[in-house]
């Protein structure tokens, strides 16, 4: 149910669009909850969801059942996210302003599913944003790093014993993607790891890696 459409001028003039019948998404962003797999009823935390198309999809899979908190570090990503939920009039979805990187003890182990699209490099989407090879460094690369072992910490926290844990970036850096997933792995070993996928754009996609993790 990955559509490509064409021969338009711009998103806004597309009636389908406008009455929420279609989402904006790359079908390599599709794969996080196509991999999370929510069930009806589920409590799902999406930790980076701004502008929400992994969150809607999320709830859409789930119907009208359970919810997706649906986070993001400001304001204005909150509202991205709200702008979409008004759009296609998910119900199932709340936004909120939640830094990702500070701990929320409320959500201790209260996800059946947590989801961390973090903040990456963006090396997967060169081709849609070529400004960004000028902008990276080494140190960028290791502040980044950092950055996501910090949100992925935070986010194991919020798992429920059997429950899911998706890490996703939108990157083909390895030290961003696999080099993250085993150094998670070593000093968490109350997870396992199900399923790890890295995505190349001679696939007709997106760059983009997803690790699913499971909470014994």
């Amino acid at each position: 149910y990955a559509l490509k459409i064409s021969d338009y001028n711009h998103i806004l003039t597309l009636e389908t669009f406008l009455q929420g019948k279609i989402l904006v998404q790359d079908v390599s962003s599709m794969l996080v909850a196509e991999a999370a797999s929510p069930k009806k009823g589920d409590h799902i935390i999406d930790m980076c969801a701004a502008p929400g198309g992994k969150s809607i999809h999320a709830a859409d899979k789930m119907g009208d059942y359970g919810n997706v908190d649906a986070r993001d570090v400001s304001q204005y990503k909150a509202d991205l996210i709200e702008e979409n939920i008004h759009r296609t009039g998910v119900i199932n979805v709340e936004a909120r302003v939640q830094d990702a990187t500070v701990y929320d003890p409320d959500s201790e182990q209260a996800a059946d599913i947590v989801i961390a699209d973090v903040p990456c490099s963006g090396y997967g989407v060169i081709g849609k944003k070529p400004e960004i090879k000028y902008r990276a460094t080494p140190q960028k690369q290791e502040e980044i790093v950092m950055l996501q072992r910090m949100i992925l910490d935070k986010a194991a926290k919020y798992v429920k014993p059997d429950g899911t844990l998706i890490f996703s970036t939108c990157t083909i850096a390895r030290e961003e993607n696999e080099e993250n997933v085993h150094k998670f792995l070593e000093t968490h070993t109350e997870f396992e790891l199900e399923q790890m996928r890295q995505c190349f754009p001679y696939e007709r996609c997106d760059g983009f890696f997803m690790a699913k993790m499971h909470r014994k």
